[in-house]
């Protein structure tokens, strides 16, 4: 799991939120079966009564050594591609998610719109749409290419246990990057007594 990158895509209200969401409950739920301890979960839905932290920037996210899961719905909302001048600064975040071990996810109407250095790094991709009836997804390895398929059907009972609000629009993430690396600056010096980063 640490520094995976799971990319999820499809148009609006295919069912991408859906899926991102139930692989991370699944997840928590495994691990915390398993290890007996929590999984912290963040993501910019809106759940209240679910047992997810709530972020809206960088500087929601911990940085720490601990497992954790990040889910970033519509993640072109603060790193759309076309913007690449004012996003380098996000790939110090971005290339250490293993060594936070994150499992880092995100959805996005179309690959095109997120940010390279994202999306470079993925290992699985999964492309979703649906019907009036079914949800379909093809989960796509990208280091050997194979791909599974499997579909969804929207029962009443299926969508009992998603808590979400599937209406919320999530707002612009911030990724100012400032003030992550004061809180970089203090992990060098909690870590390693001494301040590495340059002023």
């Amino acid at each position: 799991m640490p520094g995976m990158i799971l990319g999820v895509y499809g148009k609006q209200r295919s069912g991408k939120t859906l899926f991102s969401y139930l692989i991370c409950k699944a997840i928590k739920k495994w691990y915390e079966k398993e290890t007996k301890t929590t999984l912290r979960f963040y993501s910019n839905i809106w759940a209240p009564d679910d047992d997810i932290i709530y972020v809206s920037s960088v500087d929601d996210l911990p940085l720490d050594l601990e497992p954790k899961i990040v889910l970033l719905d519509e993640i072109y909302n603060g790193t759309d591609a076309q913007n690449y001048k004012t996003l380098s600064e996000i790939s110090i975040y971005i290339n250490t998610i293993g060594k936070q071990n994150c499992f880092f996810i995100f959805t996005s109407i179309d690959p095109s719109e997120v940010y390279n250095r994202i999306r470079n790094q993925m290992r699985f991709v999964v492309f979703v749409r649906s019907d009036d009836k079914n949800i379909y997804y093809r989960i796509t390895d990208l280091d050997n290419g194979k791909f599974k398929d499997f579909t969804l059907c929207k029962t009443e009972e299926f969508f009992t246990s998603v808590k979400y609000d599937t209406n919320f629009i999530p707002v612009k993430f911030d990724w100012n990057m400032k003030r992550w690396k004061n809180k970089l600056r203090d992990f060098y010096i909690r870590n390693y007594g001494r301040d590495l980063l340059p002023d």
